[in-house]
């Protein structure tokens, strides 16, 4: 009997060993489960949000793309049409160029308008060569104006009343009297010459009175 204690309070000790152990190690696997099933839970969750969010951003960035290819693809035509009527009216402007320039040309090389322009260039020409010769002229020295200083008693001639052929005539320049003989009458042009001719001597008024008296002959 005295033996059999001993091996019964061991027997004992196992006993209430091994249930604690077993109770343990069943504590910790229904934790470990719980757990593990929380976790399996909130990584659904988790997931289940993240993949929204995703679907949602995909959309939202296709919707974007599409309609940035819209607004490209209409800037396009766009830009397409307005380079289209650019170049058509361009081309159109060219061609109303030509179109002027052909009847242009054609109204030049007619028989009347070549001799016409031929005349008027001429006659331009001449009067233009004329008016320098009597502008050299005018400043010229004056062998009448000379005599005229040396005897102080003969006056500026005038015409048979005494008077001289225009209103403050002396005070006039030949460029003043030139741009005023074409609206004479043909006494007052005559005046005018004899003036001339007679004292001042001005080749340009001369000239133009003399061109005055023949086209009104």
């Amino acid at each position: 009997m005295t033996r059999n204690n001993p091996l019964r309070r061991s027997g004992t000790r196992l006993q209430k060993q091994g249930t604690l152990w077993f109770q343990q190690t069943r504590t910790a696997g229904e934790t470990f489960f719980e757990e593990a099933q929380d976790a399996s839970v909130a990584f659904a969750k988790d997931m289940r949000a993240a993949s929204t969010k995703l679907t949602g951003t995909a959309s939202r960035s296709a919707a974007g793309f599409q309609k940035a290819l819209r607004k490209e693809a209409f800037e396009w035509q766009a830009l397409v049409l307005k380079t289209r009527d650019a170049y058509v009216a361009a081309f159109e402007q060219r061609l109303e160029q030509a179109e002027s320039q052909a009847l242009s040309a054609q109204e030049a090389l007619k028989l009347g308008t070549v001799e016409t322009t031929v005349l008027q260039s001429t006659h331009d020409l001449l009067e233009g060569a004329q008016r320098r010769v009597d502008e050299r002229l005018d400043r010229g020295p004056k062998p009448a104006a000379r005599k005229a200083t040396s005897k102080p008693k003969a006056a500026s001639p005038t015409t048979k009343k005494g008077q001289s052929p225009l209103r403050n005539y002396d005070q006039l320049t030949a460029k003043d009297v030139v741009s005023r003989v074409h609206r004479l009458s043909t006494p007052q042009t005559t005046a005018v010459l004899d003036y001339e001719r007679a004292g001042k001597k001005r080749a340009t008024v001369i000239r133009a009175a003399e061109h005055r008296l023949a086209a009104a002959s």
